[in-house]
């Protein structure tokens, strides 16, 4: 379950930060993503940040070594008076006296402990590696996420390329016909109406191209907020690429499947298993503890202090060197602490019902998106079939139409809605197929098959603008 990021390829060049003069494929602008999605990078970050939780659990459970050390000097000086008395006379005398001190202390100790008996670390640690787990399968399942986001963002530039490409064509298709209607009109004819439904049309067209250029800027700067850089340029989808059925047809055998390898499904129920080992550790708080130290310490004085009292002086030297060694074994039980053990394991356990509420919720919408998919792929097969098919009966139609209006049986409305009609196939004949190509990568990522291999193996079916290959529609677009 380890990263699912395919190296980069050293062997791609990338302009960054300006137009690149040759055209960007799909994998060119997967790999460019790689590098400057800021969504990805977050969630590597996540993913590694979690990934400290473990090792920080483990961490309880070993050897603890404290040391300490201190560095003391010491100057006094006390000056106090004193009564005496003369063994001879009997008489009472009082003098100063005055005492100086100069003491240096050096200690240093070094503590070893282990817990012994600590159940809420066991626990804790189990939880951790749960964590763990949890958060390798969300970082799958975000890079398949990322995956599909490239795809929907180079799509949705192709999927506005061929609105565009249709609108235009059908502006020029209109223009030409508002042209010949005026013609008409002015010899006599037709009425003045036609020229008004044509005009009418034709307007609308000139509509349609300007919002299909907005669309196609807005879906250029999506591909920019992934890629940090600007384009202007992309391969198209090879018109022989094929659209077929998902393998396997059984849907039954796609949810299965997904059950078992789906990376969200997995997130879900390893965070539930987190929370329930954390409920654990929550309930054994209650549980006495044992825990073992040893402790070595080393303190040494040095010194001397001045005793000066009458005219007399004395020196008593201060010198020591001790070691100790301190072994214990210490039993903790928590007997009452205001209540806060039982609240720390009833909100615990809380947190595990909503970890179970959220797998359960995941689980439902997995099986939900799954069996959707695969209708949707399996949908989009047809669609395209159909739509492939509507442009040549759309086509037919129009010539058909045109030929009644030339000779009078058919009028310039039915001409107009005939050609509407053609580019309206051919718009939705170039959606179906991205439709199918994001469907099948949804459906996979479902599944938790997506990788990488996948958008390599579409960019093989990528082709440069003026490819042969690249419109299979475009006899019906220079018309």
């Amino acid at each position: 379950m380890k990263s699912l990021l395919r190296p980069l390829s050293l062997a791609i060049a990338l302009c960054a930060g300006s137009f690149s003069a040759q055209a960007d494929t799909l994998a060119d602008i997967y790999e460019l993503a790689l590098k400057n999605d800021a969504k990805l990078k977050g969630a590597e970050a996540s993913y590694k940040s979690n990934l400290e939780t473990e090792k920080q659990a483990f961490a309880a459970m070993l050897p603890q070594i404290s040391g300490s050390a201190s560095y003391t000097e010491t100057d006094g000086d006390t000056d106090s008076l004193r009564v005496a008395q003369d063994p001879l006379t009997g008489s009472y005398s009082v003098f100063e006296s005055n005492s100086e001190s100069d003491i240096e202390s050096e200690k240093y100790s070094l503590t070893l402990s282990q817990n012994i008996f600590d159940l809420p670390t066991w626990f804790t640690f189990k939880r951790g590696k749960e964590i763990t787990k949890q958060a390798e399968a969300q970082f799958a399942f975000d890079q398949q996420d990322f995956i599909v986001r490239v795809a929907e963002s180079y799509f949705d530039v192709l999927r506005a390329l061929d609105n565009l490409e249709a609108s235009k064509a059908e502006e020029r298709a209109t223009k030409r016909q508002l042209e010949q209607t005026q013609q008409r009109f002015d010899v006599g004819l037709i009425a003045i109406t036609d020229v008004h439904e044509a005009r009418a049309v034709y307007d609308s067209t000139v509509v349609q191209r300007l919002t299909d250029e907005g669309s196609l800027g807005t879906a250029y700067e999506s591909l920019t907020v992934l890629t940090g850089q600007p384009h202007a340029n992309l391969w198209l989808l090879n018109k022989d690429f094929p659209v077929i059925n998902p393998e396997p047809t059984d849907r039954a055998e796609w949810v299965n499947f997904a059950l078992q390898n789906n990376f969200a499904l997995k997130a879900a129920l390893y965070g539930m298993e987190a929370a329930h080992q954390n409920a654990a550790a929550k309930k054994w708080e209650h549980a006495p503890k044992i825990t073992g130290s040893f402790t070595y310490s080393n303190e040494e004085l040095d010194g001397n202090t001045d005793i000066t009292s009458g005219s007399n002086l004395s020196t008593i030297p201060t010198m020591s060197d001790g070691d100790q060694e301190i072994i214990m074994f210490k039993l903790d039980v928590p007997i009452f602490t205001g209540g806060r053990v039982s609240s720390q394991r009833r909100q615990a356990y809380e947190q595990y019902n909503i970890a179970l509420q959220t797998k359960i919720d995941t689980q439902r919408t997995v099986i939900r998106n799954t069996r959707a998919q695969h209708i949707t792929v399996n949908t989009d097969v047809q669609r395209v079939k159909a739509r492939q098919q509507a442009i040549v009966s759309t086509s037919s139609a129009l010539d058909a139409t045109q030929a009644g209006y030339e000779v009078g049986t058919r009028n310039i409305v039915d001409v107009l809605q005939a050609q509407r009609t053609l580019y309206n196939s051919i718009r939705d004949y170039a959606n179906s197929r991205y439709d199918y190509v994001l469907s099948m990568l949804k459906l996979k990522r479902a599944a938790g098959t997506l990788s990488p291999q996948d958008l390599y193996d579409i960019n093989k079916w990528m082709v440069s603008q003026d490819a042969p290959t690249a419109n299979q529609y475009q006899k019906f677009l220079d018309r």
